[in-house]
């Protein structure tokens, strides 16, 4: 009877993992890379990241989310993208790990607009621990000591069509389910599907940048999820963010970028659910760091010193017409 006890326990601990598979996090732009493959090597850097969620503080073992990953393309060219992640979630009593590799390939359509393709091989180590379980009896030994572990070779992929004002991208997460079954723990992951979409609004002579963007997540059988997010960039340094975050969340996000390499981020979202009542709201930080840049032409430095000389001219010739 205790085999059986502990059997359907985690049967249903597994289950409740299915849903669980992909963390949350508000700054959705800060973490693009994390939702989207395609992310590498569509930036003229090389990046290294570090984003930490605590969700839902107050509520007993609510997720905790970490993820940490590296990423650039080939002499900073922007065409052939590469990287690297590990990331760790933690909901109860099931904890999961996963390592990935990345490769990314774009192609120019036109001047200005560019389409990337990436994919993301990895591995997932899932772990219940349950020895912290709480039971009814507490004198039943069967669970005392256990450890419940399974491991699934996963796939992502994702495309990313962008220029320097816009971006759309799309995602499909855990593309190998029970079609196709490397591993026994394969047939427990789903799919997971996801898109943002954003467009920059530029004011140069206020120093300002406005941003709205807006993501769509959708894992069958919940609900699709959706996030809206408008942010404001202030002379390319300090930005912040509000969000909203569809049966949910409200949120902020602030953060400052320093001498254009180390970008801080701290986000906070109030539960607007049920779960309100149980928790104080959920904390987020992030940060982004610049490793290499890609070295200037000749042709961009001459295009840099012209603007920058036409600059002076404009504002010379709006000084004398004031006077």
């Amino acid at each position: 009877m205790k085999s059986l006890l502990t059997i359907i326990f985690i049967v249903s601990i597994c289950s409740f993992a299915k849903a669980q598979q992909q963390g949350v996090y508000s700054n959705f732009l800060m973490n693009d890379y994390y939702y989207n493959p395609a992310i590498a090597g569509s930036k003229d850097v090389h990046m290294a990241n570090m984003s930490y969620r605590n969700q839902w503080v107050g509520f007993d073992d609510a997720p905790v989310n970490m993820n940490a990953n590296f990423y650039g393309s080939v002499r900073n060219k922007g065409k052939a993208g590469y990287g690297a992640s590990i990331v760790s979630e933690k909901s109860g009593l099931v904890n999961n790990t996963g390592i990935y590799l990345n490769y990314a390939q774009h192609f120019k359509l036109s001047k200005k607009l560019k389409l990337g393709f990436g994919i993301q091989p990895g591995y997932i180590q899932y772990r219940v621990k349950l020895y912290d379980a709480v039971l009814a009896d507490q004198g039943d030994e069967v669970l005392t000591g256990s450890v419940y572990a399974a491991n699934a070779i996963d796939v992502n992929a994702g495309f990313h069509l962008y220029s320097k004002k816009f971006f759309l991208m799309g995602s499909l997460q855990h593309l190998l389910t029970k079609q196709i079954q490397f591993t026994s723990y394969n047939s427990n992951l789903v799919f997971h599907y996801n898109a943002i979409v954003g467009y920059t609004l530029d004011f140069p002579k206020k120093k300002f940048e406005l941003q709205p963007s807006f993501m769509i997540k959708y894992t069958n059988p919940i609900p699709m999820q959706w996030t809206g997010m408008l942010k404001g960039t202030f002379n390319n340094k300090i930005w912040a963010g509000l969000l909203f975050r569809s049966d949910d969340a409200l949120g902020l996000s602030v953060g400052i970028k320093l001498k254009e390499r180390l970008n801080i981020g701290y986000g906070f979202d109030y539960s607007v659910s049920k779960i309100r009542k149980y928790n104080s709201g959920s904390h987020e930080v992030m940060l982004s760091f610049v490793i290499t840049k890609k070295k200037p032409t000749l042709e961009e430095e001459d295009d840099k010193l012209n603007n920058s000389i036409m600059e002076d001219m404009k504002k010379k010739m709006e000084e004398k017409e004031k006077n």
